[in-house]
């Protein structure tokens, strides 16, 4: 005679493990999504670093830059994009954009030129600037649009 089998035991056993493999899946996702989230805090509230202490990749005139760019977009971004530089030349147009911050355009070889949208902490020292003045101004190159674009600019005091 075959001993009846416990059926409350038997289906209990199977769905345990069903059970922990739930309980690793939340945690598992709880834990990344609080790593997420407080990894997106601290970039949010990272402080801003000024480009002024730091030293420039390279140091040019703003009517190579703007050669380099028109003759070969791809190989100057390849030197410049992202790459703290400084620039030296003529201000041909100085602005201010809807926020109240000071733009200031370099005069090119042709009608391009590089636009510099300053840092917030250089707003003082941009407001002294003169159009027709030459000037070396320290930024990152982030490409060229109509003109090359720097920002983060800072002004780079006569030595």
């Amino acid at each position: 005679m075959k001993k009846p089998v416990n059926t409350s035991s038997t289906i209990h056993n199977k769905t345990r493990p069903l059970i922990t493999m739930k309980k690793i899946l939340i945690l598992t996702t709880a834990i990344a999504m609080i790593t997420g989230v407080a990894f997106a805090y601290y970039l949010y509230h990272k402080p801003h670093q000024s480009v002024s202490n730091e030293t420039p990749a390279f140091t040019l005139d703003a009517k190579s830059l703007v050669s380099e760019y028109d003759s070969n977009e791809k190989k100057a971004n390849t030197k410049y994009l992202g790459k703290i530089i400084e620039v030296k030349g003529v201000v041909s147009e100085k602005t201010k954009n809807s926020a109240g911050k000071y733009c200031v355009t370099l005069q090119g070889p042709d009608l391009a030129g590089i636009g510099c949208e300053f840092e917030p902490k250089a707003q003082g020292n941009v407001s002294q600037i003169k159009e027709g003045q030459e000037v070396r101004i320290k930024g990152i190159c982030s490409g060229v649009l109509m003109d090359v674009v720097m920002v983060d600019c800072t002004v780079v005091p006569e030595k």
